[in-house]
């Protein structure tokens, strides 16, 4: 059997249907940003939102670096009871990940209030 439709033809046609899907996401993101932020005050709540779940990700960071602290330096100080690599090492290594976890979300702050306070109307998303 011959294929009706060449491979070239296939192409273009998958590449019409996602740029219509890509039109379709977007425009379906406006129309819901225009339903449930309908006046500034609402805008405003949303951007609070936004900000208590930042300030949720801070403390889950802290509690949860916290007691991968607190456990690897009781595997320093009680001889290796994880039984992994060198407990001083495991130590410092989670030292390291949870700066960068509080680095990571320091930064997207940062950024998100960079733009927030820009007269670009970004700032209000």
């Amino acid at each position: 059997m011959s294929n009706p439709n060449p491979p070239a033809r296939e192409a273009a046609g998958s590449s019409a249907s996602t740029t219509w899907r890509r039109i379709a996401g977007r425009s379906t993101l406006a129309v819901w940003c225009w339903i449930l932020c309908p006046s500034p005050a609402m805008a405003q709540s949303l951007k609070q939102a936004g900000t208590n779940i930042f300030n949720a990700l801070y403390g889950i960071v802290g509690v949860v670096g916290a007691i991968a602290l607190l456990a690897t330096s009781l595997n320093w100080a009680t001889g290796n009871w994880l039984g992994r690599d060198d407990p001083k090492r495991l130590f410092f290594q989670v030292l390291f990940a949870v700066a960068l976890a509080f680095a990571v979300v320091t930064i997207i702050q940062f950024v998100k209030d960079s733009v927030g306070a820009s007269a670009s109307g970004i700032g209000s998303l």
